[in-house]
C-alpha cells in the first residue's frame, strides 16, 4: 500500500520542487534527478509517475497566473479539494483549447464549481484537435500545443461551447411540457461514433423518454446535402452562428426539413428560430433502457 496515500499532494508537489530547484538530489549521491525520484518511488510505494504528476501540476498552477490562481505562489497555496489529477487535464486542456474557453474552465476549477468527469469530457473533445502522433512521451520532448488560430481548434471551441449551453437550456423554451428534463449525449466525450451529427438531445419526464432529437452544429457556410438529406426526416435541432446561416440563406429563408428546428448562437445564448414540430406522444421505453442503449 502507498505510504503516499495519506499525504497532502500539495505538500508533496512542493518537496519535489525544492529538491529539483535546489539540486538536493546530489546531497543524496543520486546521479540525476530522474535517479533520486526513482528512488523514492520505490521508497515509498508509488509509481514514479505519480511523483512526476505532482511535479508537472504543481508547477503549472504556479505558473498560470491568470484569475484567482494569480494567488498562487507555491503549490502550497492551491486551494484545498483540487486534486492533481484534475489539474493534470487542466494542463492538457490548455494545450489544445482556445484561451478565453480555457480561461473559463481555470477559474470554475479554482473555486470549485466544476469537477473532473466535466473536465475529462472537456479535454476528451478537444484533444481531436491535437494532430495524429503528437504527444509529449520522451526526455526532452516539447508538450505540444495547438495554435490559437487553428480552425479546427475554433470549430471545436464553437461547438463544444453550443452544447455547454444546450445542456443549461430550460426545455421549456425548447416547447417541452413543464417539468420535463433533457441530458445531452455528446459522441465526442463519449468515445462513440457520431454518424454525423454532434450530439443527441433527449427530453424526459417522470422517467419516461418524451422526445429525442439529433443534434447537428453548423461550422460551415452551408449544410452538407448528403447530411440534410440523410436526417431530412429525423427529429434534429440545426445550431449555427447566425452569420452562418445568413450566408447560407443567401440573402433569403432557407427552407430546412419539417423535423427540424433551427437555433442560432449568439455570443451569449441560443436564439431559437424554429421549433419542431411535437412529438404526438411519448416514446415507448425508459430513460433508463435507452441510457443502456447509449452505453453499450
Amino acid at each position: 500500500m502507498s505510504k503516499l496515500r495519506n499525504f497532502n499532494w500539495r505538500q508533496e508537489a512542493q518537496y519535489l520542487i525544492d529538491i529539483q530547484d535546489k539540486q538536493v538530489w546530489r546531497e543524496h549521491k543520486a546521479k540525476s534527478f530522474s535517479d533520486w525520484l526513482k528512488t523514492r518511488a520505490e521508497n515509498e510505494g508509488v509509481r514514479i509517475s505519480v511523483l512526476w504528476r505532482y511535479l508537472r501540476v504543481g508547477r503549472f498552477a504556479v505558473e498560470l497566473q491568470t484569475g484567482g490562481w494569480a494567488n498562487v505562489k507555491s503549490p502550497l497555496d492551491i486551494p484545498e479539494g483540487i486534486n492533481a489529477d484534475s489539474l493534470e487535464l487542466l494542463e492538457k486542456i490548455n494545450r489544445v483549447a482556445i484561451e478565453s474557453d480555457f480561461n473559463g474552465l481555470a477559474e470554475a476549477l479554482y473555486h470549485k464549481k466544476i469537477k473532473r468527469p466535466q473536465l475529462l469530457k472537456t479535454w476528451q473533445i478537444y484533444r481531436e484537435a491535437m494532430p495524429e502522433g503528437q504527444t509529449a512521451r520522451g526526455r526532452g520532448t516539447q508538450r505540444p500545443v495547438v495554435d490559437e488560430k487553428n480552425l479546427y481548434k475554433q470549430q471545436l471551441s464553437f461547438k463544444h461551447n453550443v452544447i455547454r449551453r444546450l445542456e443549461a437550456t430550460d426545455p421549456d423554451s425548447l416547447g417541452y411540457e413543464s417539468g420535463a428534463a433533457l441530458r445531452i449525449f455528446n459522441p465526442l466525450s463519449e468515445g462513440q461514433k457520431s454518424y454525423g451529427y454532434d450530439a443527441i438531445m433527449v427530453v424526459f419526464n417522470e422517467h419516461r423518454v418524451i422526445d429525442v432529437a439529433f443534434i447537428v452544429i453548423q461550422v460551415e457556410e452551408a449544410v452538407d446535402r448528403e447530411m440534410e438529406d440523410h436526417f431530412s426526416k429525423e427529429r434534429t435541432w440545426l445550431i449555427a452562428q447566425e452569420s452562418i446561416l445568413a450566408k447560407a440563406a443567401n440573402g433569403s429563408r432557407k427552407r430546412y426539413p419539417d423535423q427540424w428546428g433551427v437555433m442560432v448562437a449568439t455570443t451569449n445564448e441560443l436564439r431559437i428560430e424554429r421549433k419542431p414540430p411535437q412529438n404526438p406522444a411519448p416514446i415507448a421505453f425508459s430513460v433508463s433502457e435507452l441510457l443502456l442503449d447509449f452505453m453499450r
